[in-house]
C-alpha cells in the first residue's frame, strides 16, 4: 500500500511540474490574423503584417474576414485584426471575436466594431503624424511624409510608441497603446517606418522573444564578366577579418549579341570556390538578370518593368495589353495563359542557374530576385525549389515599386514556406556621394529596435576601400553577431540536384553529370588530361605493336 501511495504521489508531482510548461507553451502556439479590405491595393498592408508577424511565430493563419469560420479561432492564443479599409465586419466574425479571451492586437480601421473588446479605447478624431517616438529607446523618427492616425482620448492604457506632428508641441498621441492583453495600433498604414514600429509592439505582444541584433554583408551582382582579381582581393580581406558573408551570383552575362558563361572565366570560378570555402554563402541572383534587351545587372529578369506586370510573354514578342483584346474575359484568358508561361519561364531560369553553378562546384543556398522584383505567383513557384529567400519583398502585382523588408528574418505566408533574410540598410551607390552616410544613419536607427537584421550589400567593382568602409560601419554595432547563412537550415532541390546546409556544412547530392552544360565543362576542363592519356595510350599501343612485330620476325 505504501509503495502505491508513493507512486501516486510521484505521478502527481510530475503532473504539477509538467502542467505549467504545457500551459505556458500553448500561450504562443497559434495565431490567427483576420483582415478586412475593400481595395486590392490594400492587400499590401496585409502582406507587410504577414512579413512582420513571421519573425515571431511560424504557426499562424492569415485569412480574410469573409472566409472566417468559428472553428478557426479554436485553440488560438493570439488574435490579430487588421482593418486595411473602412468596412463592415461580418456578423459571424464579430460573434467569434466576442468570445475570444487570449491576447488581441487590432490594427487600423474598424476598432469601434470589435464589441466586447477594447472598451478602454475612445477614438476622438483623426490627426496627422510627422514624428514617431519609442519612449524606451529615447529616439524620434522623422517621417518622410505625414501619416493619418486615429487620435485616442486619454484613458487607462499604456503606450509602446507615440506620435506627434509639431516638434514645438508637447501634445503626443499614442501610436501603439495597450491595456492588459489588448493592443491597438492607431496608424492607417504600415509602410516604413510604421511597420518597423509595429514590430516593436509585437515584440511586446509575444513577450517570450529575446532581443537580437544580427548583421550581414552581401556582395552583389557577381557575373562572368566580373574582374576576378578585384573579387579575390575582397575575398582575402573578408577571410582575414573572419567575416561570413553572402555572394549574389548571376551565372550568365549578356549584352546584346554577347553572352558569357562562367565556363569562359576559369579564374573567376576558382575565386568563387575560394570564397565559398572561406566564409561565403552563394546566392542564385537570377540567371541572366535581364529580360528584354537590357544588360545583365541592369535589367529585371522576373518582372516586365516596361509594362509593369509579371512575365506573361517571351521577351521577343510584342507585349499584349488590355486594350488589344475584344473583351475583359479574353484578356483574363490571356493572363491565365501568361501565368502558365511565367511558371515555365521561372522554372527554366532557376534550373539552368542551379545547374551551371553546380557544374563549377559552386553551390547556391538561397535565391535573390533581381531588383527584388517577382510576382506573387513567382514566389509560389520559387518556393518549390528554395527554402530561403534574401532581400526585400514585392507586395503586390499592381506595381513593382511597392516593396517591403521586415526587420528580422521571417516566414510570411505569401512566401509559401520560404524564410526571408531581409536587407535593411541599403548599399553604396557609385554616383551618390552620401550613400555611405545614409547607410550609417540607417544603422543608427535600426540599433534602437529589439529584434533586427542590420544588413546591406556592396558591389565589388567599386573596389576594396569602399568595402572596408561598409565593414567598419557594420563592425561598429555593439553586441551584434554576424550571420553565417551556411549555419542556417537551407535547402535547394530541383530535378536531381539537392543542396543542403546546416551547422556550417554543405551537402550536395547529384548525378555525375547533372546537365549537358556540366558534361561540356567536365570535358573542356579535362581536355588536356584526356589528350595526355590518349598520347600515352597511343605510345603504349605502338610499343606493344613494335614488340609483337619483333617477336614475329625472330620466330620466323
Amino acid at each position: 500500500m505504501r509503495k502505491k501511495q508513493l507512486l501516486i504521489w510521484g505521478l502527481f508531482c510530475i503532473v504539477l511540474l509538467v502542467l505549467p510548461f504545457h500551459i505556458s507553451a500553448s500561450e504562443t502556439d497559434k495565431t490567427i490574423i483576420i483582415y478586412s479590405y475593400e481595395e486590392e491595393e490594400s492587400l499590401r498592408e496585409i502582406r507587410i503584417l504577414d512579413s512582420v508577424i513571421g519573425q515571431f511565430t511560424q504557426d499562424f493563419l492569415v485569412i480574410a474576414d469573409t472566409e472566417v469560420k468559428k472553428e478557426d479561432l479554436l485553440d488560438v492564443s493570439h488574435l490579430i485584426y487588421v482593418g486595411a479599409d473602412k468596412v463592415q465586419i461580418p456578423e459571424n466574425v464579430l460573434e467569434a471575436i466576442t468570445g475570444f479571451n487570449g491576447k488581441f492586437f487590432a490594427v487600423g480601421h474598424n476598432i469601434e466594431q470589435l464589441k466586447g473588446h477594447f472598451t478602454w479605447i475612445n477614438v476622438d478624431d483623426e490627426v496627422l503624424s510627422g514624428y514617431v517616438e519609442i519612449p524606451n529607446n529615447d529616439y524620434t523618427i522623422t517621417l518622410s511624409e505625414e501619416r493619418i492616425i486615429y487620435q485616442l482620448a486619454e484613458g487607462t492604457y499604456s503606450t509602446i510608441a507615440n506620435t506627434y506632428n509639431d516638434t514645438n508641441s508637447s501634445e503626443k498621441f499614442p501610436l501603439i497603446a495597450y491595456h492588459e492583453n489588448e493592443y491597438y495600433f492607431t496608424g492607417q498604414s504600415l509602410f516604413s517606418p510604421f511597420g518597423e514600429v509595429l514590430a516593436e509592439g509585437l515584440y511586446h505582444f509575444y513577450s517570450n522573444k529575446e532581443a537580437s541584433h544580427i548583421r550581414y554583408l552581401r556582395l552583389e551582382d557577381v557575373h562572368p564578366l566580373m574582374d576576378a582579381k578585384v573579387l579575390r582581393e575582397q575575398a582575402e580581406y573578408l577571410k582575414e577579418k573572419n567575416i561570413p558573408y553572402m555572394v549574389a551570383v548571376i551565372p550568365v552575362y549578356t549584352d546584346g549579341d554577347r553572352t558569357i558563361h562562367f565556363s569562359d572565366s576559369k579564374e573567376l570560378t576558382e575565386t568563387l570556390r575560394y570564397m565559398q570555402k572561406n566564409g561565403a554563402s552563394i546566392l542564385l541572383h537570377g540567371y541572366r538578370h535581364q529580360y528584354r534587351s537590357s544588360e545583365t545587372g541592369e535589367g529585371f529578369e522576373f518582372w516586365d518593368v516596361e509594362n509593369n506586370r509579371p512575365i506573361y510573354q517571351a521577351a521577343d514578342e510584342p507585349a499584349k495589353l488590355l486594350e488589344d483584346f475584344p473583351s475583359k474575359e479574353a484578356y483574363e484568358q490571356f493572363v491565365k495563359e501568361g501565368e502558365a508561361f511565367e511558371e515555365a519561364y521561372i522554372e527554366d531560369a532557376v534550373l539552368k542557374g542551379v545547374q551551371e553553378l553546380v557544374a563549377h562546384r559552386i553551390y547556391p543556398l538561397a535565391f535573390e530576385a533581381p531588383h527584388y522584383t517577382m510576382s506573387q505567383n513567382g514566389y509560389q513557384i520559387l518556393s518549390q525549389y528554395f527554402t530561403t529567400y534574401v532581400g526585400r519583398l514585392q507586395l503586390t502585382d499592381l506595381f513593382w515599386e511597392s516593396s517591403y523588408s521586415p526587420l528580422y528574418k521571417s516566414t510570411p505566408a505569401f512566401l509559401h514556406g520560404m524564410t526571408v533574410y531581409p536587407e535593411t540598410i541599403g548599399f553604396i551607390e557609385a554616383d551618390v556621394e552620401d550613400s555611405l552616410q545614409q547607410m550609417q544613419a540607417n544603422i543608427e536607427v535600426l540599433q534602437l529596435f529589439n529584434q533586427v537584421y542590420i544588413a546591406g550589400f556592396y558591389h565589388p567593382y567599386l573596389g576594396l576601400e569602399g568595402l572596408k568602409e561598409v565593414v567598419e560601419s557594420l563592425e561598429s554595432i555593439p553586441n551584434a553577431s554576424w550571420l553565417d547563412l551556411k549555419a542556417e537550415d537551407n535547402k535547394v532541390e530541383i530535378n536531381d540536384i539537392r543542396i543542403e546546409s546546416k551547422d556550417g556544412e554543405i551537402e550536395v547530392s547529384k548525378p555525375f553529370f547533372a546537365s549537358t552544360y556540366e558534361r561540356k565543362v567536365f570535358f573542356d576542363e579535362n581536355l588536356i588530361y584526356f589528350g595526355l592519356a590518349g598520347i600515352i595510350l597511343i605510345i603504349l599501343i605502338s610499343s606493344i605493336v613494335v614488340k609483337i612485330r619483333k617477336r614475329t620476325k625472330v620466330n620466323r
